[in-house]
């Protein structure tokens, strides 16, 4: 679906106000596509979901060995998959309320 002209106006526009805003996350959106996000993603979740029947596999043949191996492979599927994402999130601003150390809690 083609965008109007109006609507490539405005995202340019958004994209301009990006860049001066927030130079540092800007570059961090343009430096790794989308498409190899979404690929990481779906590749760690696959990997999850083989590790799962591994697990299950194992479980189901009363071989703890082949469910720790299945665990193991679970563990990494789900770890490809959430690391592209984490680098995505946006830096926390410090809070203007003081917060509270663990000596100020009583």
């Amino acid at each position: 679906m083609a965008l109007s002209e109006h609507e490539k106006k405005a995202l340019d526009q958004i994209a301009q106000e990006l860049e001066h805003d927030d130079p540092k996350f800007a570059s961090k959106l343009r430096s790794a596509p989308l498409r190899t996000k979404a690929r990481h993603t779906a590749s760690g979740i696959f990997t999850a979901l083989v590790g799962f029947i591994v697990l299950l596999t194992g479980v189901a043949a009363r071989t703890p060995a082949l469910g720790i191996v299945g665990f193991t492979i679970m563990g990494v599927g789900t770890y490809l998959a959430t690391m592209r994402v984490a680098s995505l999130r946006l830096p926390r601003r410090p809070s203007d309320s003081p917060s509270m150390g663990p000596a100020e809690m009583g």
